[in-house]
């Protein structure tokens, strides 16, 4: 088996997970929401804290897993791959939070309203 098709397999199996993890959270009920959660979200987190710990920055302040080459051609911290994982879940965040009922907003009572 080429390295290839191990990756492809690799990436599948991954992107369907994931895929799943992201379908119960959404449209789960709540008990398989937490249930989705306790078993996947610790291996989610994992995976999220090694991908951040390999891009760590060195004695330099160039990522460790960027800075092959020469040293012009290194990759100060943050490196593209923390500022896109970074991205990528504030979007998420930012999705989830605009979404959800704005409960918190201050309302004005009728005899507010009349006074401005």
């Amino acid at each position: 088996m080429s390295n290839q098709v191990l990756f492809v397999g690799l990436r599948r199996n991954l992107d369907e997970h994931l895929e799943r993890v992201l379908r119960v959270a959404v449209d789960g009920d709540a008990g398989a929401a937490l249930a989705a959660m306790r078993h996947d979200v610790p291996g989610i987190v994992a995976a999220l804290q090694g991908l951040a710990d390999r891009h760590r920055a060195d004695e330099n302040g160039c990522c460790r897993a960027c800075r092959s080459g020469p040293f012009w051609r290194r990759v100060a911290v943050p490196c593209r791959v923390l500022l896109d994982v970074h991205l990528a879940v504030t979007v998420a965040m930012t999705a989830r939070t605009s979404a959800a009922p704005q409960s918190h907003r201050l309302r004005l009572s009728s005899s507010d309203s009349g006074s401005h």
